[in-house]
């Protein structure tokens, strides 16, 4: 199952399959950008080589892609806001709640500062 590429190992087994110059020019992205490709994007990567579009542009674009675990997060426990909502909702309706509560914060004071 390894051999023909149905299990993925990790992003430095899938990145071996690229082309000599294609990991020649990603190792100097990762060292320009401060930048490692996770397992999807040494996964496309392989499949790009193996069409041959894997271009030094395209390296650089899936490199230097926003990846969900590097967004900037605020996190607040669900026990520290408890008191402010009822008990049955959930935590995606208070997200909703504390939204709108800002939202509105936000348009009252664009108001006042005009």
């Amino acid at each position: 199952m390894v051999d023909d590429g149905r299990i993925a190992l990790s992003p430095a087994v899938e990145l071996s399959y690229l082309t000599r110059d294609e990991q020649a020019e990603l190792w100097d992205l990762i060292g320009q950008e401060d930048a490692t490709p996770s397992l999807s994007q040494s996964l496309r990567m392989k499949q790009l080589s193996r069409e041959a579009k894997l271009t030094p542009e395209v390296l650089y674009a899936i490199l230097t892609e926003e990846k969900p675990n590097q967004k900037e997060q605020i996190r607040i426990k669900t026990e520290s806001l408890r008191k402010y909502f009822p008990r049955n909702y959930s935590a995606q309706q208070m997200e909703r709640e504390i939204i709108k509560l800002l939202e509105a914060r936000y348009r009252a004071k664009d108001r006042g500062e005009r």
